[in-house]
């Protein structure tokens, strides 16, 4: 059975500070004692966040996409804009190679484009641009890249 990708809720605040602490582990950083509790008490209260996560049948985690809602105030000389800023994306070992970070990323696209969301931007890993290139992200700066929901 195929991967469900869903919209985080406040009962999966440990799924994603688990999966994070092993994104957290797989880059060589040291875990602190008591960050699973830190992390899931900080995700809950951040409400400027937007989070997907991959389960399988089981309900096992295996991936999420998280981003920051960054609004931008109107002026007399811009209008208001919202766009996302991706704090991370990521897919546990057993369950990459099948596509999930590119449904992960489809998803956070698509909700992007349903909540007045002009762009989402994210600092790419070398390892990881040709994932966000396939998905319509294009190089802004050297290590930032960048989709635009007027660019589907």
């Amino acid at each position: 059975m195929e991967p469900v990708v869903r919209l985080a809720e406040p009962r999966d605040a440990f799924a994603v500070a688990a999966l994070t602490m092993q994104d957290d582990r797989e880059c060589g950083a040291s875990i602190v004692p008591g960050f699973l509790d830190d992390y899931a008490d900080a995700w809950l209260a951040d409400r400027d966040r937007v989070t997907f996560v991959a389960e399988a049948a089981d309900g096992r985690p295996l991936g999420l996409v998280t981003a920051a809602v960054v609004t931008k105030l109107p002026s007399s000389r811009r209008p208001r804009t919202r766009w996302l800023h991706v704090s991370l994306l990521f897919v546990t070992q057993d369950a990459r190679g099948a596509g999930l970070g590119t449904r992960l990323l489809s998803t956070l696209q698509l909700w992007a484009g349903e909540n007045d969301v002009d762009r989402i931007q994210l600092n790419a890993a070398p390892r990881a641009r040709g994932l966000y290139e396939r998905a319509g992200f294009t190089t802004a700066a050297p290590e930032l890249m960048e989709w635009r929901a007027s660019t589907r």
